[in-house]
């Protein structure tokens, strides 16, 4: 499924997340274990709100351009 059809989730599986800006899964996952990736973990399951992923998205571009 891809995170383009779930276009009023409030947050994303790690595939989902990857998918959303066309990244690999390895990637995504990479991205989870840096300081301040906003990641859930509610009980066995990994979400990445969608909000809170689209600021660090931002801040990241940001911080890549200066």
């Amino acid at each position: 499924m891809s995170a383009a059809a779930l276009p009023d989730a409030l947050a994303y599986t790690p595939a989902q997340a990857a998918a959303s800006v066309s990244i690999s899964k390895p990637t995504l996952y990479r991205w989870m274990n840096e300081p301040g990736f906003p990641v859930a973990r509610i009980g066995g399951c990994v979400r990445i709100p969608v909000d809170a992923f689209r600021v660090w998205l931002n801040k990241r571009t940001e911080d890549n351009t200066t």
